[in-house]
């Protein structure tokens, strides 16, 4: 936790002196993307019962930002993203079931952004490295497409949505590397290869439920029931896509 503060910390004095400069870039993306759900325990188990694989998703924002010289400034990217996870295990030997896990997040990443010399240049390559705050809006499981049905038995109660089973905000390290290309005066196409990841386990580990045994009522937790309670590390989200946006560019008076 003391690292998450410390990014926290950093994020907002940033945007805070960041927003204190003058001028301003104007913006919008699209960003097709492929995203996993890292868990080591997951990882080490036999292959007929868990292979991690890519889940594709979407992103999409608006950009404000400001280069303060020639070489850099930064961007604020808010964004609505479709990511999570996806496994498979072996259903017969042909075939295997497929798992998806599909989180939805409204993102907010802030980056330092870095340019080559754009003057007198129709393509600047740019280098991007920040944070972001990840706020979860919606969580859904899916098993081959279908909603998946974790078939609650009669005695349990008070069981958690799969929103409630996965943390409502993440911290991020985000960054980018790719190229700015000045269509005219004012407008530059963007291109980056872009990825995030998560700083802290993205699932819930403290989401509970009522079990009711031999006359008795207890807590349990969700994570601890659904892999074991020996099983429980960690569980990291990671993105990457490419970045395909439009910046409309306002200069400051003189320029």
């Amino acid at each position: 936790m003391k690292k998450i503060s410390w990014f926290l910390l950093l994020f907002i004095g940033f945007g805070v002196s960041a927003f204190a400069q003058q001028g301003l870039k104007l913006g919008g993306f699209l960003l097709p993307q492929a995203s996993v759900l890292l868990n080591s325990q997951d990882q080490s188990l036999d292959d007929d019962v868990y292979r991690l694989a890519v889940l594709d998703g979407m992103a999409a924002g608006v950009t404000f930002g400001y280069d303060f010289n020639d070489y850099i400034g930064f961007r604020l990217n808010p964004q609505y993203s479709l990511q999570g996870g996806k496994y498979t295990d072996r259903r017969d030997i042909d075939t295997r079931n497929k798992y998806v896990t599909r989180l939805e997040y409204l993102k907010i990443p802030l980056v330092l952004h870095f340019n080559s010399n754009p003057v007198n240049h129709k393509v600047v390559f740019v280098f991007e490295a920040g944070a972001s705050l990840g706020l979860l809006t919606r969580a859904r499981m899916y098993d081959d497409n279908t909603a998946f049905d974790p078939g609650i038995p009669d005695n349990f109660s008070n069981f958690p949505s799969v929103r409630e089973t996965f943390m409502p905000f993440t911290v991020n390290l985000t960054g980018g590397i790719g190229f700015d290309v000045r269509l005219d005066y004012d407008m530059q196409l963007n291109l980056r290869l872009v990825g995030d990841y998560s700083l802290q386990d993205v699932e819930n580990k403290n989401a509970t439920f009522r079990l009711s045994e031999n006359g008795s009522t207890v807590d349990q937790k969700y994570w601890e029931w659904a892999r074991g309670a020996t099983r429980n590390v960690e569980t990291y989200g990671i993105s990457s896509g490419i970045m395909i946006g439009l910046t409309w560019m306002f200069p400051t008076a003189g320029e």
